[in-house]
């Protein structure tokens, strides 16, 4: 008797599995409009759309019975928002300009996520850098206009994923698999063999391990509509050169630049040249020196022998 509820609990599990599976593929087919009008869901009002949301949360529901606990249909649209802004300051802001974004982020309760800073290629002085910070949906757009006014504003993108059919569905699907999970627990308790045993620890482990996964995708999507991410990227603007009209300050330049070069190459050559010179000189002293001292020697030789008769 006991074999047979474990058979037919085991095929009431793959069935639900089943129908879940279909359900979530009925759901993410059906999210593909949401996402693509995710702006307009932004800025609707919340009666309207909660009132849109009745149907699908009904849907999505399991069907009535005692032992599957109601799912809780969230008040208003769950939609993960982000924004992308581009802004350029004059060269050797970046630094102020990224305190202020990070600033702005701090402000409005947010934390930082990603940064990054880098010098711009050839040599160039000019500095460009990302930051990535998540602040409080309810701060978002005054976040976003904040920052615009941190610099010039190049491009700004906002965009926005409505996932409140996908939330409502997943809770629907952890309901069900809770209720299999106290159902497994109670069969247990009215197993008397070993192998009877190990079939509910093994089912029983499946939905455990499916009860947390649902957990988890629940808590993402909680934790991405509650918080939105914006991400900054700075650029530094590079200076025009004056315009010389008449070459007057260009062939200055020019002329300076020259100088400098032969400067360069005087103090270079006269670097190497002076100790030979100072050798070449000291040697030249010592060599007349010693030739005056053999002109002047006195002579040794013998003076004349006179001969008397």
């Amino acid at each position: 008797m006991l074999r047979q509820k474990i058979l037919v609990l085991l095929g009431s599990l793959v069935v639900v599995g089943l129908a879940a599976c279909g359900g979530a593929a009925g759901v993410a087919t059906s999210s593909a409009p949401a996402a693509n009008g995710a702006r307009g869901s932004m800025v609707a009002p919340q009666g309207t759309t909660a009132g849109a949301q009745a149907p699908a949360s009904t849907a999505a529901r399991p069907p009535a019975d005692a032992s599957v606990p109601t799912t809780t249909v969230p008040e208003g649209p769950l939609v993960q928002r982000s924004a992308s802004i581009a802004l350029q300051v004059p060269n050797g802001r970046f630094d102020g300009a990224l305190d202020d974004v990070i600033g702005v982020a701090e402000d409005a309760g947010g934390y930082i996520s990603g940064q990054n800073a880098q010098a711009a290629d050839q040599g160039q002085p000019l500095r460009s850098g990302q930051v990535t910070f998540q602040v409080p949906s309810d701060k978002f757009d005054s976040v976003v206009m904040a920052v615009q006014k941190k610099g010039t504003a190049q491009n700004v993108v906002i965009s926005g994923n409505d996932v409140s059919q996908q939330y409502v569905d997943l809770q629907a699907r952890l309901g069900n698999a809770e209720s299999q999970r106290n159902a497994v627990l109670a069969l247990m308790q009215q197993a008397r063999s070993v192998n009877d045993t190990i079939q509910i620890q093994n089912q029983l482990g499946q939905i455990t391990s499916q009860i947390e996964q649902l957990k988890g995708q629940i808590n993402y999507i909680e934790h991405t509509t509650s918080y939105a991410t914006v991400a900054v990227t700075i650029r530094e603007e590079a200076l025009a050169p004056p315009h010389d009209e008449w070459g007057l300050q260009t062939a200055g330049s020019q002329a300076l630049h020259n100088f400098a070069n032969v400067l360069a190459f005087l103090i270079i050559f006269f670097s190497i040249a002076a100790p030979l010179l100072v050798a070449g000189g000291a040697a030249f002293v010592a060599g007349r020196a010693a030739w005056r001292r053999f002109r002047t020697r006195p002579s040794t030789s013998s003076a004349p022998v006179s001969v008397h008769e």
